[in-house]
């Protein structure tokens, strides 16, 4: 049997937490615009840029704890085609070989997580003398994880079915948790500033989005014993038998995906194959030992505000976000099916498939099940966390920052879930560049990790795992995100006699 029949099984029996990234270089700059908006709505009020467009963008993450990166040339070569001459074919194919993944055998459950998400147009505008902030934002995002899996299970995922090492052995109490998700975001944010006491300064902010889910596969798989055995009149041919399995498992069907559209019929309507809203809320405080000396001037002798300077001796912030869920409830697309029986998953079923629609009909046949037959439908949690950060303006350009990023959802293995974070990261900002390196211990905080970010001019890069990239250490993971962006500054003017509105400051200094 192929690798493909295994992977197959796992993940229609299987389920998991989906994971969301931080981007943890640029995410708490003061130039990163819609960027900082998925961390902390707030954000968006007194903002360094009068608008602020994001264009592009996107990220992917990979992290477990099974495996190693150990081949003898960096994955950063591997994407780029750079590989060495002697690691390749005698055609100038890059050589892959099984013992470039070192395992990790402590007789612990594994978890795999990949994904990521597009950051797609999106703009956020400052009025009233950036006191008020409106932001629109739009990305997709998607994840595959898997949790929860038995040592055993983790290995015959990785090798298949045809090692005669993990042929006729008893595989008992076996488990494991893997979820798909994909779906569409929109939001909208509001950010204002809530008071400014000269050196005491608050900022609030509110994200409500509208989510569309379009693709999903959950499974549980809560017990089996198993065994791999080998065809008596076709030795090159494996099947998995099982003699106890209770799991659950579901999915979106094929044309959930197909037909989607970004209408607004189809995106607010009934049409998609689930739907739901969400929320993020945002505050800030800034302190502001030295604003007096940061204020420029204005008609009439008036002293103001510099809307492009920042003006605190450090910065706390604290958030909610991803308050809320899908529901997967249009029967026409969703499938979910409770299962305790015996089961043979053989090669004929699966052999040469040719996409997730085929497979999902192929374990079906095996299970003698038609979910069809009573559909039902599912919700899905949003990825929830606490999110709080301290930033400090050392001097000059130089900054420090302090995140933490809390999961908050619980053991409900439908619920997509973030991955929790700490990270310390020193970054040099100016409006044109921008150059951090974040230090984390990611992964629920099993993971040390450091990356590199940079800003310059309108796109952005960086990773929050350089050792997964450029091959440190045998690395259990790799991070990469970029976007294009157009920013547009504050202006000034230039002249005395033009136009300069009263500061807001004035209005809500606290009363002595």
């Amino acid at each position: 049997m192929t690798r493909r029949l295994l992977v197959i099984v796992i993940v229609m029996l299987s389920c998991v937490s989906g994971h969301t990234q931080h981007w943890l270089g640029l995410s708490s700059s003061n130039y990163a615009g819609t960027n900082a908006l998925f961390l902390n709505p707030a954000h968006a009020a007194d903002s360094r840029n009068k608008l602020y467009i994001n264009l592009i963008g996107n990220d992917f993450y990979l992290i477990n704890n099974y495996l190693r990166y150990d081949a003898p040339y960096s994955f950063l070569r591997l994407i780029t085609n750079s590989v060495p001459q002697k690691y390749r074919s005698e055609r100038g194919l890059i050589v892959w070989r099984e013992n470039y993944y070192a395992e990790r055998l402590n007789g612990k459950q594994k978890h795999f997580h990949t994904g990521g998400d597009v950051r797609g147009p999106s703009l956020l505008y400052s009025f009233k003398n950036n006191r008020f902030a409106i932001a629109l934002t739009s990305r997709g995002r998607y994840s595959l994880s898997m949790t929860d899996v038995s040592e055993e299970t983790a290995r015959v995922i990785r090798y298949g079915t045809n090692l005669v090492d993990l042929q006729r052995k008893n595989f008992t109490d076996q488990t494991a948790k893997l979820s798909t998700n994909g779906f569409v975001e929109m939001g909208a944010t509001f950010g204002a500033v809530l008071a400014d006491y000269e050196e005491d300064f608050f900022k609030i902010g509110i994200t409500v989005k509208r989510l569309v889910g379009v693709y999903n596969v959950h499974a549980d798989m809560k017990a089996a014993d198993y065994r791999i055995e080998v065809e008596s009149l076709n030795p090159e041919k494996e099947f998995i038998a099982a003699t106890r399995l209770q799991a659950t498992y579901g999915y979106t069907t094929d044309e959930a995906f197909s037909n989607l559209s970004l209408n607004p019929k189809f995106l607010f309507g009934k049409n998609s194959a689930g739907g739901g809203w969400g929320f993020d809320l945002g505050a800030v405080y800034e302190y502001r030992p030295d604003v007096q000396k940061l204020k420029i001037g204005g008609p009439k002798g008036g002293r103001h505000h510099d809307p492009n300077k920042n003006k605190y001796k450090y910065r706390i912030s604290a958030a909610l976000t991803d308050i809320g869920a899908i529901r997967y409830k249009n029967l026409n697309y969703v499938r979910e099916i409770d299962i305790d029986q015996t089961a043979q998953f053989s090669y004929n079923n699966f052999n040469s498939l040719p996409g997730t629609g085929a497979a999902i009909n192929a374990v079906n046949k095996s299970l003698f099940v038609q979910p069809a037959d009573n559909p039902r439908g599912w919700t899905t949690g949003l990825p929830t966390s606490f999110n709080a950060s301290f930033d400090y303006h050392h001097k000059n350009n130089w900054y420090i920052n302090a995140l933490w990023v809390q999961g908050l959802r619980g053991q409900n293995y439908l619920n997509v879930k973030p991955q929790s974070v700490l990270a310390v990261t020193p970054r040099y900002e100016t409006k044109w560049f921008e150059f951090a390196t974040p230090l984390a211990m990611a992964d629920n905080y099993r993971v040390f990790t450091v990356g590199v970010a940079m800003r310059a001019g309108p796109i952005i890069v960086g990773t929050d795992n350089l050792g997964g990239l450029i091959d440190i250490g045998k690395p259990q993971g790799l991070d990469l995100y970029f976007a294009l962006y157009a920013p547009f500054f504050h202006r000034k003017p230039d002249d005395p006699n033009k136009c300069w509105y009263q500061p807001y400051e004035r209005s809500s200094r606290r009363k002595r």
